[in-house]
């Protein structure tokens, strides 16, 4: 059941409960990793917390809900769609090049003694740039393993890009482009193309979802409170909850975390929410974080091993201190330094005036 209500007056456009969401996504597949990596180099019988991979439908659903809210002022506009666009890139490119570098001089540290550590420079190449390609291990995945999902990340943001350039519907063409990707998902073969057989997944409907979510609340189309926490909750128990099978799939995941969403916005919208600021700040560094773990997180299970110290749920809660230790770190001191530092370069380029353009607007964060 949904209800009409008319908002006061504005009293942030923030979402800090999205933000902890990003925390409690990046959280579940740094817990994921981490129980892998205990697996792999302490205890072959170890857990495994298989669940922790939903916490990619989550951040695709996310991702989709905040790219409607921060272009909402730019549709119809001259610039809008270099606004977007430039944005994007300062957001994501940077921390994700300093990542695939760091993997990049590992692999060329140990090329010389680390068995099938091959170069492969056109492989590398598509890897810094976003372009699907097969690697060594016959699998669509770029040089930096978690670097998969931002494949995906910007090619959503290439579509929205289209669309505002174009002044197209963001929502329908997505709608008709991710519709046709996904039945293309049970057709594909690998005769297909790397590009054909990354992007053609189910995978893709999370960023619609998010999209709908959205239009709902800028419609201020909101769940009833005591509805919105039920669902919040179920929603994340069935996404990240701990069990022997798997109880749904990609799309069914996806409605999840659509309504883990949807939830926690109508809350925070329709209530007086303060979320404690650490979680908030562990949201803004979840890409940090998410990004960098798989560099630094395994170190906990080889430090185990050399003391004798073999309990992997110890291994596991180093590696992801590790992990929002480290990611915090990086966030705090590089990714916010370079990315404010660029979108103010990005805001003075587009601010000039020029003979074939309207004057410059103002565009949300």
């Amino acid at each position: 059941m949904l209800r009409e209500t008319y908002d006061p007056p504005e009293r942030s456009e923030k979402y800090d409960l999205i933000q902890v969401l990003r925390f409690i996504a990046a959280l579940a597949v740094v817990l994921c990793h981490s129980a892998f990596y205990a697996q792999e180099r302490l205890d072959p019988d170890a857990f495994r917390y298989e669940p922790g991979t939903h916490g990619v439908s989550l951040f695709f659903v996310i991702s989709g809900f905040v790219m409607i809210l921060a272009s909402e002022k730019l549709h119809g506009t001259a610039n809008g769609w270099k606004h977007f666009a430039t944005r994007r890139i300062a957001r994501i490119v940077p921390l994700y090049w300093v990542a695939t570098t760091i993997k990049l001089l590992v692999l060329l540290s140990a090329a010389h003694f680390v068995l099938h550590a091959e170069i492969d420079w056109g492989y590398i190449f598509k890897s810094y740039f976003f372009i699907p390609s097969v690697n060594i291990d016959n699998e669509v995945k770029p040089l930096l393993g978690v670097g998969w999902t931002l494949l995906f990340e910007m090619f959503f943001y290439a579509v929205f890009t289209l669309c505002l350039l174009l002044k197209l519907s963001a929502i329908r063409w997505c709608a008709g482009l991710f519709g046709l990707l996904t039945v293309a998902s049970f057709f594909k073969t690998e005769n297909w193309s790397a590009a054909m057989q990354f992007y053609a997944d189910p995978i893709v409907l999370n960023f619609l979802w998010g999209m709908l979510v959205a239009r709902l609340i800028q419609r201020r189309i909101y769940m009833p409170k005591s509805i919105a926490v039920i669902l919040v909750i179920l929603s994340l128990a069935y996404l990240f909850l701990p069990r022997s099978t798997d109880w749904g799939g990609t799309i069914l995941y996806g409605i999840a975390s659509l309504f883990t969403v949807y939830g926690c916005a109508s809350i925070e919208k329709t209530c007086n929410v303060t979320v404690p600021k650490l979680l908030v700040f562990l949201g803004a560094a979840s890409y940090a974080i998410y990004l960098f773990h798989p560099l630094l997180s395994p170190a906990a299970p080889e430090i185990l091993k050399r003391i004798g110290l073999i309990i992997p749920s110890i291994s596991v809660i180093i590696s992801a201190l590790i992990a929002i230790v480290a990611g915090s770190i990086f966030y705090a001191l590089i990714e916010t330094p370079v990315t404010s530092r660029l979108n103010a370069l990005i805001k003075k380029r587009l601010a000039k005036p020029t003979a074939d353009t309207a004057p410059a607007i103002k565009t949300p964060a």
